[in-house]
């Protein structure tokens, strides 16, 4: 816990470091050497140019303890991997320099801490009938460690039999015991397509030590919940990494039959978990959060995402419990930083859903064009009265679709919720009599402008349903989602907007890194760029 603590510190402290305009896919990896990024760009999907501070840097392998093969690929065989491992220590390959496969037809353990090192040439292959590494342990305990660095893992599958957590993790399953992930890919792997708590498609954590992973890429990973990543009670930290078309295969929500988060399912009590320069994208869920799932049961877990993005996930509309394109997020404490939510649908919110006892601050954040395809809340859905301070935020283009539909932007209670220097615009509901933006008016910081607010059919958020009560009526001139610098894509506001010099107690920097005036631009990108903005 100390080593994640301080990795999470070193997070928020350290400046971006540049990347791809849509916060990823185009990038090799996140250490030095960009381990893991040509077999992203094989399997479709590439770990982003990293754009944070690596918490942990590759392993020193120059002096391994133990080296699989004797320089032939057919001399690097699943037994020869086994015995290498159970002994511990630092392994590597000697399997000449063409990528090699192994195929694994029973997990390998770790059961003391070991180093497995693939310099970006050894693929394990589960044949689509085995798990392919496991870290034997006990739930309160951290140790062993198994770190992982510049491999790939294919066809992984844990098949079934046992309780709900003990086949989960297609690929990776660690029960106690640490589990660090760097360079890696991780494709077509699966765990059960049903059940509570059955999650991981690729990696599944219980209890133990934090499961960390840094500049690796998953695809094409399914399970019941966690399409690529889960957890149960166990701290998690995702960095310079991307999770595309997984899918959590179940369809009863939680509790109930599976189905919660698309790439990443975190369930459990007082964990940590942190994402920075991640990508979520493209992923589905059967019920719940599209792109991920973190709730605490004791209401006094974390969230820190800074520098990601989460788009293009969906809830297929008409499941049971469609909720939550994007993200769904209750009992905790939420810090989201310079980061996107864009193009995420499901019936019920499209983009983020703070649920009860949450507590959020989001700060030069963009949250457009999600859609709620059957109800409220295109953008955001508050249940059970969240606290706290959206700054700096820009809201723009969400869609409460449904007939009934209303509150584009925000849904939900008002209550301890404020607004601060933050741009409304160009939100659209299925029902042409309600309010277009938010049903509720929350606290006003100042520094807010809103639009539209009236309407031809009928409807209007003015005065009485403006987002805050001070919020100036005037269109903003928000462009669309674009490469305006930075790691993640942003919606600008094209010269002459309102929003220019409207907003005070400014951030220091702007989403993209760049620093703010004092007024500064409302919404999440200064001004420096607004020049060059088309309208939406």
């Amino acid at each position: 816990m100390v080593v994640l603590i301080a990795a999470i510190a070193s997070l928020l402290l350290a400046p971006g470091c540049g990347g791809s305009g849509d916060g990823g896919g185009d990038g090799d990896g996140g250490s030095d050497d960009g381990g893991g990024g040509d077999d992203g760009d094989d399997d479709g999907v590439s770990p982003p140019v990293a754009v944070c501070a690596d918490p942990i840097d590759l392993v020193d392998t120059s002096r391994p303890d133990h080296v699989v093969g004797d320089g032939s690929a057919a001399s690097c065989t699943e037994a020869s991997l086994a015995d290498a491992l159970g002994a511990g220590g630092t392994v590597t390959f000697a399997c000449g320099d063409q990528p090699v496969t192994i195929v694994v037809t029973a997990p390998l353990m770790a059961a003391v801490d070991a180093v497995i090192d693939g310099a970006d040439l050894v693929t394990l292959d589960g044949g689509g009938t085995s798990r392919i590494l496991q870290v034997p342990s006990t739930f309160d305990v951290d140790s062993p460690s198994l770190t992982v660095q510049r491999m790939r893992f294919v066809r992984g599958n844990s098949t079934g039999g046992g309780d709900d957590t003990e086949v989960g993790g297609g690929a990776i399953y660690k029960s106690g015991g640490t589990l660090t992930v760097i360079d890696s890919v991780f494709t077509d792997n699966h765990a059960p397509a049903t059940g509570q708590d059955v999650a991981g498609g690729a990696i599944y954590g219980f209890g133990g030590g934090p499961i960390v992973i840094v500049g690796s890429a998953f695809s094409g990973n399914s399970a019941s919940d966690g399409g690529a990543v889960g957890s149960l009670q166990t701290d998690m930290m995702i960095v310079n990494s991307t999770l595309a078309d997984n899918a959590a295969t179940g369809t009863g929500g939680n509790p109930g039959d599976g189905g919660a988060g698309g790439a990443v399912y975190l369930d459990g009590t007082d964990q940590a978990a942190v994402l920075c320069g991640a990508v979520l994208r493209d992923n589905t869920a059967g019920a719940i959060g599209g792109g991920l799932f973190r709730v605490s049961n004791t209401h006094d877990g974390t969230l820190v995402m800074d520098s990601s993005t989460v788009s293009g996930n969906r809830v297929p509309a008409g499941a049971e419990s469609s909720l939550a394109g994007g993200m769904y997020l209750e009992g905790l404490a939420v810090t989201i930083t310079a980061s996107t939510v864009f193009d995420n649908e499901a019936d019920y919110n499209g983009g983020v859903w703070l649920g009860q006892a949450t507590t959020v601050e989001m700060t030069n954040v963009t949250i457009a064009d999600n859609r709620a395809l059957l109800f409220h809340g295109g953008g955001l859905w508050l249940a059970g009265e969240p606290t706290g301070t959206l700054l700096n935020v820009t809201i723009a283009g969400n869609r409460s679709s449904g007939e009934d539909g209303q509150a584009g932007a925000i849904f939900g209670p008002a209550e301890g919720l404020t607004i601060k220097n933050t741009i409304i615009d160009g939100q659209a509901v299925g029902n042409p009599y309600s309010v277009i933006s938010c049903d509720q008016v929350h606290a006003d910081g100042g520094g807010n402008v809103q639009w539209p607010v009236q309407r031809e059919a009928g409807g209007s958020d003015d005065p009485d349903q403006l987002c805050a009560a001070g919020a100036l009526v005037a269109d903003p001139l928000v462009g669309e989602l674009s490469d305006n610098g930075g790691p993640t894509l942003t919606a600008a506001p094209a010269a002459g907007s309102p929003a220019v010099g409207l907003g005070t107690d400014c951030p220091e920097t702007d989403q993209r890194g760049n620093p703010r005036g004092e007024p500064c631009t409302s919404g999440a990108v200064e001004a420096d760029v607004a020049a060059e903005a088309q309208p939406r």
